[in-house]
């Protein structure tokens, strides 16, 4: 049996069903479709309460990519907040939004521990949501993403939140990790949200499998002896055992908890997401 950890809706966030392949989800006051290949049961509403329900429903054509049917000529580009920090959706060429709703577990996590004192690196940092935590509560954060469009996204997203601050840098993770090893710089919070697949600095294939060794080890020099790491992985080939007997190689003397990341819809659906390891 899994053992699922569940990020939980708030108020501008709703899971509220899920199937077939789908998911039909609430932003503030918009509802959108998009695929998911973890929804692979049934869905609880009909389709015609979906289709009666959306905004927006996403069409693939290849891969992530696609279209977004938007029924009422609205817009595309809006604001959704979570505990007082603002978060900005924006539909394109993708069936992502920006924003990984799940990962609010996280967020509460960085905003309950991160302090005006320490240091936060977030690496595959994306549009910056966990970034924005760190920095609403004053810290210093490190924003490292080697995507100029997620970079781009941090800052309108800082900017939404009036923050200053935030240091991006545009850098292959394993290579900056490797160069602030060398620096003896260490950090009281790591995130790494790395992509099960892709294509890293000068065309190279990345796949999630091949190093989420290596970068655990770096993440152990890169940690202070009492830092806390977050890590999260949407790739099948990384479960939470995975995790776990990484964890316990190299960090063999600390408290950790590994689970099945999973957010549980309105209508009663549980819907998987990825591994989750959280050291404390």
């Amino acid at each position: 049996m899994k053992n699922r950890i569940y990020a939980s809706h708030w108020e501008d966030y709703e899971l509220i069903d899920a199937g077939n392949g789908l998911k039909l989800e609430r932003w503030g006051k918009y509802i959108t479709v998009r695929p998911d290949v973890n929804a692979y049961f049934q869905p609880q509403l009909s389709k015609q309460e979906w289709d009666r329900k959306a905004h927006f429903i996403f069409k693939e054509d290849k891969g992530v990519f696609g279209t977004w049917l938007n029924k009422g000529n609205l817009p595309l580009n809006w604001d959704i907040e979570f505990e007082g920090v603002r978060l900005s959706v924006f539909l394109k060429n993708t069936k992502h939004t920006g924003i990984f709703p799940e990962q609010n577990l996280n967020w509460k996590a960085i905003k309950e521990f991160i302090t005006s004192e320490a240091s936060f690196l977030n690496l595959f940092g994306y549009t910056g949501a966990s970034s924005m935590m760190a920095l609403a509560n004053q810290a210093n954060v490190f924003h490292v993403d080697s995507s100029k469009s997620a970079l781009t996204w941090t800052k309108e997203n800082a900017r939404l939140n009036k923050f200053d601050g935030c240091k991006l840098v545009l850098e292959d993770v394993v290579l900056f990790m490797e160069r602030e090893i060398k620096r003896k710089h260490q950090y009281e919070l790591i995130q790494m949200d790395p992509p099960a697949w892709g294509i890293g600095t000068k065309g190279k294939k990345w796949q999630l499998e091949n190093h989420i060794d290596l970068l655990m080890s770096l993440a152990a020099q890169l940690l202070t002896p009492k830092g806390q790491l977050i890590v999260s992985t949407y790739s099948a080939k990384i479960t939470p055992l995975t995790l776990k007997e990484t964890a316990e190689i190299y960090f063999p003397n600390r408290t950790f908890k590994t689970g099945m990341l999973a957010t549980k819809s309105t209508t009663g659906k549980a819907l998987d997401h990825g591994s989750l390891l959280h050291i404390f």
